[in-house]
């Protein structure tokens, strides 16, 4: 109890702001003058601190709203996250799958449904070096959005993400579809991390949350697909699903495209 009451002297504040949406709006006053009086600044007489009242700040209503400049790219990067969480997951569960039906260079088709089978070591040696391409692609990410910005890298890559799901329709063995995989993984990465960097920079504060939010929910949705896409199609036509795979990056190729707005070195808006 000592050591508490020792201490609790030395406990910092509430920040103005904490105290203002709580309705303390008198502690709040006490604890700006403080602030202000620490760093010899003087304050008006009269100021008043309050907490401005207005149920729609951050509403999904200021992003989707009729006339709204923040809804364009509100559901393009959603549309994208979708895409690309979507395939991430998917490539996760079709890479096993695709190992063990020998779907590259093999004669056998898909395996037996409801049936688990065993990995080689080769295998799992692949799938964790495959994974490892996503390390690579965050990495490439941020270095190429400070010298290049972020529209054209991103639009770049998904075209190049088209391309790289494409060589997937000729395989020749399980070593070739370990390459390729670990290439989509570097892409896929690198694009997730730039709709990052767009995202905070491309809303003001007042639904900078509420954006992030609905972008992110579109990607959890996309997870939940992606993974069930390639059970649903893989035992029908292991091909089926590098088409899909195709046309979701063709998706997102298109909504990047669309992104007209380059947000490097722009000022975060605050309002």
């Amino acid at each position: 109890s000592s050591g508490i009451n020792a201490e609790w002297p030395l406990r910092p504040g509430e920040t103005p702001r904490y105290l203002c949406v709580s309705g303390k709006n008198e502690a709040a006053l006490k604890a700006v003058r403080l602030m202000a009086k620490l760093n010899k600044a003087s304050l008006p007489e009269n100021l008043e601190v309050f907490c401005h009242q207005n149920k729609q700040l951050g509403s999904f209503k200021m992003i989707l709203g009729s006339g709204s400049e923040h809804r364009k790219p509100a559901v393009l990067l959603s549309i994208m996250y979708f895409c690309n969480i979507f395939i991430e997951t998917a490539v996760l569960v079709f890479l096993p799958l695709a190992f063990i039906s020998q779907f590259c260079g093999g004669e056998s088709g898909a395996p037996e449904r409801d049936r688990c089978q065993p990995l080689s070591q080769s295998d799992l040696w692949k799938l964790s070096g495959s994974a490892f391409g996503s390390l690579a692609g965050c990495m490439a990410a941020y270095f190429v959005a400070k010298c290049l910005g972020r529209l054209k890298p991103t639009r770049g890559s998904n075209i190049l993400q088209i391309i790289t799901f494409g060589l997937m329709f000729k395989c020749f063995n399980d070593t070739y579809l370990f390459g390729v995989a670990t290439v989509i993984k570097i892409i896929n990465a690198f694009i997730c991390m730039m709709i990052w960097f767009i995202i905070p920079e491309s809303f003001p504060t007042m639904i900078r949350n509420t954006a992030t939010g609905m972008i992110n929910s579109s990607g959890k949705l996309g997870a939940v697909l992606g993974t069930a896409m390639v059970y649903l199609l893989f035992y029908a036509s292991p091909v089926a699903v590098v088409i899909c795979f195709v046309v979701i990056s063709a998706i997102t190729c298109i909504c990047s495209f669309l992104l007209t707005k380059e947000t490097q070195d722009v000022a975060l808006m605050d309002t």
